[in-house]
């Protein structure tokens, strides 16, 4: 799921995300485990940033990959934790 923020309203990154109890992953990326001491299932956001916009997509994947070497998961793109997360995400962005 894909949601856009004004860069300036969301101020650093790293800082929002990790107050929000995400880690930094690979890539650009932040992560949020759902369950204390397993690594799955856990929420993924990617981060790009273009000029004063910060867009995230987010998902939740639910296990790891199923073959070594291979990045392919069982992800989920929407449904109701995703768009929970979005919500949650969004209404800790300052006005």
């Amino acid at each position: 799921m894909r949601a856009n923020f004004n860069r300036y309203k969301l101020g650093n990154v790293r800082v929002f995300f990790t107050r929000l109890g995400y880690h930094p992953g690979n890539d650009a990326s932040y992560e949020r485990r759902l369950n204390r001491g397993e690594r799955f299932p856990r929420f993924h956001v990617y981060i790009e940033e273009h000029g004063d916009e910060v867009s995230l997509n987010l998902h939740l994947d639910a296990k790891a990959p199923s073959y070594e070497g291979a990045s392919a998961h069982a992800g989920e793109y929407s449904g109701p934790l995703v768009e929970t997360e979005i919500s949650r995400i969004t209404s800790s962005v300052p006005q």
